[in-house]
């Protein structure tokens, strides 16, 4: 039995433990990855048999809409004061429908300062998780499809029970878990009856209005190219991202001068299940690749290494995407059932950035810390 149990261990669970801890907070915590690592969508590729490669599949960067402030700027300043992170200003081009480079296009992940982990993207997760402390207990590779709330107590996939409970993605709260898991039921409706926690109720409403974002990144290994003169990252305009598909491209200079490219693919619609996204991730793999001849055209390094490219496959990603405000920020934590929220998704913190991923993560800890001393 644990105190806390911590549902993934992205930038915002990994942020939680260690704001908690920064609290003074006494509690046990468990945080349960599915994983084999820290990082969620601010994951690192590694390969077994090239301990050298390191490719940020997900996120290339920590985005903010403005220059944090208050226990925001202290977490920042700390990570970038250990060399967690640095400003990263490297350059961002556009490229328009006729694969012709234009100016970089207004964006919000563009719109303020960006820092990048160091070495990797994955590093800032590690790196806040070390800050939990001793009293967190992290697992990786373990999924959890199950939930049961007894009153008081919670139950999880795998034997593990834990007094209190965060969700740091919607997974297991959103509608979307039915059609991609296979899943009958919402776990976390599941979980507890309507009626047992009003705020619960309205959370859950809530995020089930809330989109789903989904990516198809595409991984590629180039040859040895000179990345001097190359930009950073590439993003599409409007009608580009219409024509390809494909929102941006993010290249990561290797120590050795080979080159990794991720290719953010945007999703077409399809219903994902577990039986049609192995032909999905196929035929979006294929549709990138044919993509990418004319959108490196105007960089003549890129489109000679193109015929050496060597693709590592496709990752999925999704995201709660609000239509229009993520979940309230008044019910990140439901008191009477003991289940809390955070990530980029929730209301007025930034929504799909590390900004919001980062805040949520303080707020929460903060609810969490007076609620426990008011229990004791």
């Amino acid at each position: 039995m644990v105190d806390l149990a911590v549902i993934g261990a992205g930038l915002s669970g990994c942020a939680l433990v260690a704001a908690l801890q920064r609290r003074g907070w006494k509690g046990s915590i468990l945080l349960l990855e599915a994983g084999r690592g820290p990082g969620g969508r601010c994951a690192t590729r590694r390969r077994r048999e090239d301990d050298r490669w390191r490719l940020d599949h997900g996120s290339p960067t920590l985005s903010f809409t403005q220059a944090p402030q208050g226990e925001l700027n202290d977490l920042i300043a700390g990570l970038q004061g250990s060399d967690v992170i640095r400003p990263d200003d490297a350059p961002v081009v556009g490229v328009d429908h006729l694969g012709r480079q234009v100016p970089s296009p207004d964006h919000l992940l563009l719109s303020g300062p960006r820092w990048r982990g160091t070495p990797t993207m994955a590093t800032v997760a590690e790196a806040l998780l070390a800050h939990g402390g001793e009293a967190v207990e992290a697992r990786f590779g373990e999924r959890i499809t199950t939930l049961r709330h007894d009153g008081s107590v919670w139950h999880l996939t795998g034997g593990h029970h834990a007094r209190a409970l965060v969700l740091s993605g919607t997974l297991l709260a959103h509608p979307r878990s039915l059609a991609m898991l296979g899943w009958q039921h919402v776990p976390l409706r599941e979980a507890v009856a309507v009626g047992f926690d009003p705020q619960l109720d309205a959370a859950l409403h809530q995020i089930a209005g809330l989109d789903a974002s989904v990516r198809w990144n595409l991984m590629l290994e180039l040859p040895k190219v000179s990345s001097n003169h190359l930009p950073r990252q590439i993003w599409l305009t409007a009608q580009a991202q219409e024509r390809f598909g494909v929102e941006r491209l993010v290249l990561h200079p290797q120590q050795d001068q080979r080159l990794g490219l991720v290719v953010h693919g945007l999703d077409d619609g399809a219903v994902i299940t577990p039986d049609s996204q192995p032909e999905l991730l196929r035929r979006h793999e294929q549709q990138l690749m044919e993509a990418l001849s004319d959108l490196v055209q105007p960089w003549s390094a890129l489109s000679n290494a193109l015929a050496q490219a060597r693709s590592l496959g496709v990752m999925r990603w999704g995201a709660a995407q609000p239509l229009h405000q993520g979940l309230s920020a008044d019910l990140q934590w439901c008191s009477e059932a003991r289940v809390g929220f955070c990530g980029d998704w929730i209301a007025g913190q930034g929504f799909g950035m590390a900004e919001g991923a980062l805040q949520s993560a303080l707020n929460l800890a903060e609810r969490i810390a007076c609620f426990s001393i008011a229990e004791t």
